[in-house]
């Protein structure tokens, strides 16, 4: 049999590829084709070489060998291709999802966050770590949880989206307000709520500011109201009464007695120092409002200033019988603007003697404690109940009240004494009883 090479038939299961293979090819016949391709165009084996040197059935199986192995590269060259495509696909998603401008987050049944995106994550100022698993209901503001309640109760109950608007808590405790949008969603199977959240801070502030700039109007507006209630009433009265008596001595003059010519002028003495005073509180209170004012606080002793204003007042006190009162210490300084001062002064020692009985006494005295020094002025007169007292410094409640002897007043001298004393970082109160009078006490700092 020497040199004689023996042709082996194949056997069924082997012929045309590897045992058992033969429903797998069927399912790679195009890979098949693009094998058989590349074989047909990079083959450098040529049918005789391949006669002279192997049998059928070497050659065959060699053949199949090269088909398979162009098979898997091929494979691996389309896996590449869609590893490639996964990869793009991932970055979009990084893109759209984590990079958005507003957060999302992903919360189940349990109300654990199942993730998050960036861009929420940076909204509470955490690490996604520290986020995931986490109850969702630990970063709402205490006071705002029954707002997600609800608004996740109601999602729940009719699957519809849901909005609302409430405070988000961030690491440091401060807070931030959000709109969140949720919407039901099955996620594995599971019940969940995706929720976007957009950060409305701005917004709300906004909506903040215009309420704050409301409230100032209606302030100016009372205010005016005020102003021109004050014209109408408190100053009409005293010019009506001016001008009456004027007219009196035009029509009768020479018929009038040198004794009731004194009176009518005491009266209209009385009258126009009304005017006066009341004109002046008037324009304090309009430059102050209009930022004409300047504070020029400096450190002068309060006596001497105490013993002035005693001295403008004690006429109009003696007509009442009232004595006056002074304890000051010589030596008790204040750090304070000296006009500022005189007009509180004037104002409080006027409204004593006016809301004082006749025959009786005001007192002016004055105390340390500690960095201040604390000013009360007593009248022994009609005092106050609590709701009048309690509106006395504000310009839209206040009214004017009648003196004992019927004296007029404006309430805006107390207005003015209020702004002027808290200009100077101090306070102002009273204590008061009806029937048995008031003390308004003020504070002033004794150094700069």
């Amino acid at each position: 049999m020497g040199g004689m090479m023996v042709k082996r038939k194949a056997s069924p299961g082997k012929r045309g590829g590897f045992p058992g293979d033969g429903g797998a090819r069927s399912g790679r016949a195009p890979l098949r084709r693009r094998a058989e391709d590349v074989i047909g165009s990079t083959d450098i084996w040529s049918t005789e070489e391949m006669e002279a040197q192997a049998p059928e059935e070497v050659r065959q199986t060699l053949h199949e060998l090269r088909v398979h192995k162009i098979e898997l590269e091929l494979q691996n060259e389309d896996l590449r291709q869609t590893q490639a495509k996964l990869d793009a696909i991932r970055e979009r998603y990084f893109d759209l999802f984590n990079l958005a401008p507003v957060g999302y987050c992903t919360v189940d049944d349990k109300g654990l966050i199942q993730e998050a995106n960036l861009t929420f994550i940076k909204m509470l100022d955490v690490t996604r770590g520290n986020l995931k698993k986490k109850l969702i209901s630990r970063y709402i503001h205490k006071e705002d949880q029954d707002i997600f309640y609800l608004n996740n109760k109601q999602l729940l109950e009719t699957g519809e989206p849901q909005e609302c608007e409430l405070r988000l808590l961030k690491r440091k405790g401060t807070y931030f307000w959000a709109r969140l949008e949720s919407a039901f969603a099955k996620t594995d199977g599971a019940s969940a709520c995706r929720i976007v959240i957009s950060d409305i801070t701005a917004r709300k502030n906004g909506e903040s500011e215009v309420l704050r700039m409301n409230e100032q109007l209606q302030g100016a507006l009372a205010e005016k109201n005020k102003f021109f209630s004050i014209i109408a009433h408190d100053l009409k009265s005293p010019v009506t009464g001016f001008i009456g008596l004027t007219q009196l001595l035009v029509d009768n003059v020479m018929d009038f007695s040198a004794n009731e010519m004194h009176k009518f002028a005491v009266s209209m003495k009385e009258s126009a120092e009304k005017v006066f005073y009341l004109l002046e509180n008037l324009l304090e209170w309009s430059k102050l409002n209009r930022g004409m004012i300047i504070f020029e606080p400096d450190e002068f002793g309060l006596k001497d200033l105490v013993k002035r204003v005693v001295e403008l007042l004690q006429t109009v006190a003696d007509q009442k019988k009232i004595a006056l009162n002074c304890t000051v210490p010589a030596d008790m300084t204040v750090f304070a603007d000296l006009r500022m001062l005189n007009m509180v002064l004037r104002n409080l020692l006027s409204n004593a003697i006016k809301f004082s009985n006749p025959e009786s006494n005001v007192s002016i005295e004055a105390t340390r404690d500690e960095a201040m020094v604390v000013i009360a002025v007593q009248d022994n007169g009609m005092g106050m109940d609590q709701d009048t007292a309690a509106g006395i410094f504000s310009l839209d409640k206040t009214t004017s009240r009648v003196g004992t002897k019927g004296e007029l007043g404006s309430g805006i001298g107390l207005i003015l004494c209020k702004e002027f004393v808290e200009m100077h970082g101090g306070r102002i109160w009273v204590e008061t009883t009806p029937g048995q009078g008031s003390i308004f006490k003020f504070s002033v700092p004794i150094k700069n």
